[in-house]
This record gives structure tokens, C-alpha cells and sequence, in this order.
């Protein structure tokens, strides 16, 4: 099957191609892509700053249409609408059954060496070579194949463009509030980058009932659109130094910071946060960035500096739960979808992502 795609072939290039796509395996499903999400860990692997190497397919978010099932595939039938959970979890490892099956022992064998569960590639490039699944899924094709563990079935009404982040900016941030900060009702929160993740993580805040949930930015428009969403107060660090806002905006401290934006704040918001309070990392980094923190900052403090993989989420739990709160008019997901742009604008709707313009772009494929 021939299909139109974003291929990485080296790092730092950027090409739409035309692939081979094998038929489904007998545990994979195939699947015409809607919609896929913009996502800064899709720059990142373009960039060459994660384990996930070219060449390949890239997109890791989004959601479909399932065309073709493996006779082995029990999960899903044909037309039924998927949201692509790339965290495909063994459910056997022993990390699986402490709980934490993000953190899944076969990863480093499988996604991130952009293979599927079972270490297959279906795509081939135009000289017939394996092109890898980016982290086990590839969404930013016409159609896919994947394992049937990277698809998540869902039937309520929702755009496939809103659907299409769910799998990973929506639970990223939502999770980091929900399961890593473990955040409670009248807590203070603030959320540091107040984009397509930060703006999730704030939506998730108010679902929890933290008060006040405070929006950090250095973009006025930033924070214009946390205001609509629902933040009780809004800080321009560009105006201000970061610790000391916050303790004049509210000086009773707030109880917990998510950090969406990289290395360059983590060391401010620990400082900023309160003593006893909690710091939640969620923004994927390159490996060789590193922090200026000093140890008094935690001990003496009492503060905690936690990380948050994917939300510290368990996928077929936490998206489910999401889209239900959707449909009963919670969480307003749609408001995140800033623009839409057809497969042969892939580089526009990165230059938009790297230059701030948008809060989540996503490719919308037609059929």
C-alpha cells in the first residue's frame, strides 16, 4: 500500500514521501489517519536530541479510523474510531505491576528504537529500506500500521483534531496534576508555559478543584488563553522576576508548580514554590541539558522536584476518563486546537509550533 508521510531520512530534514506500508501482522491493525498533533518531541526527534533515531515516519499523536484488523486482534473491528496511545505497555514487567506502566521495561527494545511491540517495521521507504515507527506508532501518514496496544477505542462526539492530542499533550498535563502532583482540592497550583501541555495541565487543575491556578508566561497571548480557560490569576515573567511575582501575586506560596518549559525554569520554580511543596517536570528534554539547583533547596526546604513521564499515566485509565469528561462539558479540549494545516504544510505548522504562534497545531489528512 502506497502512502503519503513525514519522513525524517536525517536529522534536521523534513520531507513529505511517498512510503510502502505492509499489511497488518496478526496483533496489528491498520488505520486511516485523520488527524495528527504537532508536538515539541516531535521537533526534538528531528533535531536529534532523543533516543529515537532516523530514519522515520514521525507523530506519535492522533486518532483514526480502524480499516483492517490481524486475525489475532481482539480490541478494536473495523470502524471503530482510535485515539493512539504510544506508551504500548507489556502489562507483565515488573514496572507494569508496581503500577507505572509508562515506564514499561520493554521500551527501550521497542519504541524507542521505533519499532512496534512485536520489533517490526511495516513502512519501507522508496528504495525498499525499513523506515522506523516513530515511538512504536507513526501518525503523521495517511494510513498506518501499528500494534493493537498502541490504539485506544473511544465512540464519543468529538473532532478527530481535538481527539488527535488526547493521547499525549492532553494527558501529559492533566496526568502530571492528577497522578504525579497528586494534586487536592484547594490547593495552589501554578503551571509554568502555558501551551498545548501547560494549558492541559491547567484545565486539569481546575477539574481538581486547586484554587488559586495560577498561569505563567512570558506571552501576553499565552496567557490571554489561560484566562479563557479558566486561570484564576496570570504572571508575565517578562515583566518580573519569577519567585518574586508569585509570592506578590499570592503570597501564601503555592503548593505545587508544573513546569512544562525545560531547564531553564525548573531552578525558579523550585525557588518559587513554597516550602513543603512540589515541583512537577513535565517538558521532554534533550539529554545533555542539566540544572543549577542546590540541595538546600529540597532538604532544608522539605521541597520535592518530581518528573512526570507522559503524566505518570496509565493510558487505557486516564484517556477514557478525559474523553468523559469531555462529553459532559468539563474539559474544553477543543479550545486547544489553534490551527489546522494539510500534510504538505508539515514545515509551517513547525515554524508556528518553534515560533509561539500557535498553542497546539495539528495535520488533518483527507480521505
Amino acid at each position: 500500500m502506497q502512502v503519503r508521510a513525514v519522513v525524517v531520512p536525517e536529522v534536521d530534514q523534513l520531507e513529505v514521501q511517498t512510503v510502502a506500508l505492509a499489511p497488518p501482522g496478526e496483533s496489528e491493525v491498520l488505520i486511516e489517519n485523520h488527524a495528527a498533533g504537532v508536538c515539541h518531541s516531535d521537533l526534538h526527534t528531528l533535531k536529534g536530541e532523543l533516543r529515537v533515531r532516523p530514519p522515520l515516519v514521525l507523530g506519535h499523536e492522533g486518532s483514526g479510523v480502524v480499516i483492517e484488523t490481524g486475525k489475532a486482534v481482539t480490541s478494536v473491528k473495523p470502524g471503530d474510531k482510535v485515539i493512539y496511545n504510544w506508551l504500548p505497555a507489556c502489562n507483565i514487567c515488573g514496572t507494569c505491576l508496581s503500577g507505572m506502566p509508562n515506564l514499561c521495561e520493554e521500551f527501550p527494545s521497542t519504541i524507542l528504537q521505533g519499532l512496534l511491540p512485536n520489533k517490526v517495521s511495516r513502512i519501507l521507504d522508496q528504495d525498499g529500506e525499513p523506515l522506523k515507527h516513530h515511538l512504536g506508532v507513526a501518525t503523521m501518514a495517511e494510513y498506518m500500521v501499528t500494534h493493537e496496544r498502541n490504539v485506544i477505542p473511544y465512540e464519543i462526539d468529538i473532532p478527530m483534531a481535538t481527539s488527535a492530542i488526547v493521547g499525549c499533550a492532553v494527558v501529559t498535563g492533566m496526568g502530571a496534576v492528577w497522578n504525579t502532583a497528586q494534586a487536592r482540592p484547594g490547593q495552589g497550583l501554578a503551571v509554568v508555559g502555558c501551551g498545548g501541555v501547560g494549558l492541559s495541565a491547567l484545565m486539569g487543575a481546575k477539574a481538581a478543584g486547586c484554587s488559586p491556578v495560577i498561569g505563567v508566561d512570558r506571552d501576553q497571548a499565552k496567557l490571554r488563553f489561560a484566562d479563557a480557560l479558566g486561570a484564576d490569576l496570570t504572571l508575565n515573567v517578562s515583566e518580573t522576576d519569577f519567585a518574586d511575582g508569585l509570592k506578590e501575586l499570592y503570597p501564601a506560596g503555592v503548593d505545587c508548580i508544573v513546569d512544562t518549559v525545560g531547564a531553564g525554569t525548573m531552578a525558579d520554580s523550585l525557588a518559587a514554590v513554597r516550602p513543603g511543596g512540589k515541583v512537577v517536570v513535565v517538558g521532554m528534554h534533550a539529554f545533555k541539558d542539566t540544572i543549577p539547583i542546590s540541595p538546600a533547596q529540597l532538604v532544608a526546604m522539605n521541597r520535592q522536584l518530581l518528573g512526570s513521564f507522559v503524566g505518570t499515566s496509565k493510558p487505557h485509565f486516564d484517556i477514557p476518563r478525559i474523553l468523559n469528561m469531555y462529553s459532559q462539558g468539563t474539559l474544553d479540549l477543543d479550545a486547544l486546537i489553534t490551527k489546522t494545516y494539510g500534510i504538505d504544510e508539515v514545515q509551517s505548522a513547525f515554524d508556528d509550533m518553534v515560533g509561539g504562534s500557535v498553542v497546539r497545531g495539528v495535520l488533518e489528512f483527507k480521505h
